[in-house]
């Protein structure tokens, strides 16, 4: 949940609303490619224990023509009434004494379902939790995969609630479980998997932005309507492609010293340090760095994404995560340096331990992709410099998004007025 500058209400900044008015999604069912049946022998169902007492990791097996995805909101249906019904953790009280959301023996605030959920696909793992200090957890993240004869196409999304308007739950969830399915339903209509990164990234966006701006027309108010930040990776024989709207990042993560932040955030803090109105150290111990000058939603403005190609030297991680991780742990090579490698679920999870223990002031999400060049030849070809890594370039979000043409040099980036008004 992005932190608000206007002063506390029902709707923002630390009062925010509790358990009872988060809801699992809009009134509309998924898209996309289904999850492997649970019945099916050749779907692998791998439940490990998660130790914060949430929801257990859900796995899936090896990603077929069609596809396969994961799924928050039929996690939290499946797991509302378990959680809803339990003893209260502290006490052990019924579920029956409840009050609001909270145990009416001793006053522990009650879990819900959608405080801690983990996911494993393949070789990509998320990890999303309500933090130490929010009454819920406004952040969403998905994973997906499918085989194409040009190799995997590995993909997730974490987004972020915003906090200043009601139903950022709902944004969230909405625009990161459409990014991962457009993805898919797209390679499998196609049958080849030849469409280039860059349109799969466009296509992700596209229909995030999509998705949270048709929520008004599921009961959500047009003069408040939700918002959510996004962040994307769409990956494909050791290069990728990662798109942004907000201030959730992409990171590289490695061991070999190359980690970095790849994305810039759609924030007043970095225009005004852009502008050189300020420098950036000042921008950001503003009180108003934080407020949004990009998001996805009913009332987002007019634009592109931003994005970037990437191709590393070595083997590592992309990271996709919330900005309850990067405001306590801002620097990629403390970030890579909790990652052991071994396994790529233990790593998500310590990386929101980390911001747990720093104090947890906000939802911490994370997505886990690895990305190692030996995996393939490329999506494209080197920049006259010989590097792949091309800096931001820009992709729409309005279902133009054939860009398999476009120039792999072009550095173009979003131009936003840092006086205008925006979200926090």
């Amino acid at each position: 949940m992005t932190e608000s500058s206007a002063p506390p209400s029902a709707t923002n900044g630390s009062d925010d609303p509790g358990p009872e008015h988060s809801s699992p999604g809009p009134p509309t069912p998924p898209s996309g490619t289904p999850v492997p049946d649970a019945a099916d022998p050749a779907a692998e169902d791998v439940r490990d224990p998660d130790p914060t007492g949430g929801v257990p990791v859900q796995s899936v097996g090896p990603a077929g023509t069609a596809g396969e995805h994961t799924d928050l909101r039929a996690v939290l249906e499946a797991t509302r009434t378990e959680i809803e019904e339990a003893d209260c953790p502290e006490c052990g009280a019924g579920a029956d004494q409840a009050v609001e959301g909270a145990c009416g023996n001793c006053g522990t605030r009650r879990p819900a379902a959608r405080d801690h959920v983990e996911f494993r696909l393949g070789p990509g793992a998320s990890v999303t939790d309500r933090g130490l200090r929010r009454r819920r957890n406004e952040d969403a993240c998905a994973l997906g995969r499918i085989a194409t004869p040009y190799g995997e196409v590995l993909l997730g999304a974490v987004c972020d609630g915003v906090a200043s308007a009601r139903r950022g739950d709902e944004a969230s969830l909405a625009a990161a479980e459409a990014a991962v399915a457009a993805v898919l339903t797209r390679v499998a209509a196609h049958g080849d998997g030849r469409a280039g990164l860059d349109t799969l990234a466009a296509t992700a966006a596209g229909a995030a932005a999509e998705a949270a701006a048709d929520l008004v027309r599921y009961g959500a108010d047009p003069a408040d309507p939700p918002a959510t930040t996004y962040t994307g990776a769409v990956t494909r024989a050791g290069s990728a492609v990662v798109s942004w709207v907000g201030d959730s990042r992409v990171y590289w993560l490695a061991s070999d010293g190359t980690s970095q932040l790849l994305s810039t955030d759609d924030s007043w803090a970095e225009e005004i340090a852009a502008a050189g109105v300020m420098t950036r150290e000042q921008a950001h111990a503003d009180r108003r760095a934080h407020v949004l000058t990009r998001w996805l939603g009913h009332d987002s403005p007019e634009g592109p994404a931003r994005a970037r190609r990437f191709r590393p030297a070595g083997p590592g991680y992309l990271l996709l995560c919330s900005d309850g991780i990067w405001n306590h742990i801002p620097d990629a090579d403390r970030l890579a340096g909790l990652l052991t490698g071994e396994d790529v679920l233990a790593d998500a999870r310590a990386l929101v331990d980390a911001a747990l223990a720093d104090g947890g002031h906000d939802n911490a999400t994370v997505a886990l992709l690895p990305l190692d060049p030996s995996d393939g030849g490329g999506e494209w070809e080197p920049r006259p410099d010989g590097s792949d890594d091309t800096g931001p370039i820009l992709i729409p979000l309005d279902g133009d998004d054939d860009l398999d043409g476009d120039d792999p040099g072009d550095d173009a980036t979003a131009t936003v007025d840092p006086s205008r008004s925006g979200r926090t």
